[in-house]
């Protein structure tokens, strides 16, 4: 599930939109999806991202009217969206542009029994999260109120499992102009150019 439903205020301009590693950061985000063999890709839009709903090619888009409440709403949008038989879902902000090997990594771990997955960089904790479909059910129900996603990682923190890996860009938050600009400079070392 790729959330890119925000206004991206601090930023100025959707970050969805900005470019990245020839194409802008949604694409990029899709293509290392696709390239991890993800089957079932849902998008999360919101009214300044909407009109992208026809360019994304193959995957499923849902929108969130009301993305100002909060990245909870986003999730529990994308959620209903997705099978209840659904294996491993990875919850992945648009602005965080990490490599299918990433994915693969977290996916792999997942399948080996843990509830949830993190990657880690140098010992500090990154995204995106990978978790159980059987946490399905809570992940639809997170609010912002409740502390989304920390609080389904914290009521399950006995199955959680880090996972190293070797790029930087698992602790990336394209926020802001600066920090997109930072991670540009050292996307040619992270990144995947597929």
């Amino acid at each position: 599930m790729i959330l890119a439903a925000g206004a991206s205020q601090r930023m100025g301009s959707p970050k969805a939109l900005l470019p990245w590693r020839g194409t802008t950061l949604l694409k990029y985000v899709l293509r290392q999806a696709h390239a991890a063999a993800v089957e079932d890709i849902v998008v999360v839009l919101g009214p300044a991202t909407r009109h992208l709903e026809g360019s994304l090619g193959d995957v499923r888009v849902v929108i969130n009217m009301d993305p100002e409440t909060g990245r909870s709403a986003s999730i529990r949008v994308g959620c209903a969206a997705l099978s209840a038989d659904v294996r491993s879902i990875v919850v992945q902000s648009v602005d965080q542009p990490v490599g299918a090997d990433v994915l693969n990594l977290l996916f792999d771990a997942l399948a080996r029994g843990a509830d949830i997955v993190l990657p880690t960089y140098r010992d500090r904790r990154g995204h995106p999260v990978c978790f159980s479909g059987q946490l399905l059910p809570e992940l639809r129900a997170v609010t912002e109120e409740g502390e989304g996603l920390r609080a389904v990682v914290r009521a399950h923190a006995q199955h959680l499992v880090e996972v190293p890996v070797d790029s930087e860009s698992v602790l990336w938050n394209l926020n802001d102009p600066a920090a997109y600009a930072a991670a540009q400079a050292h996307a040619g070392d992270d990144a995947i150019n597929s």
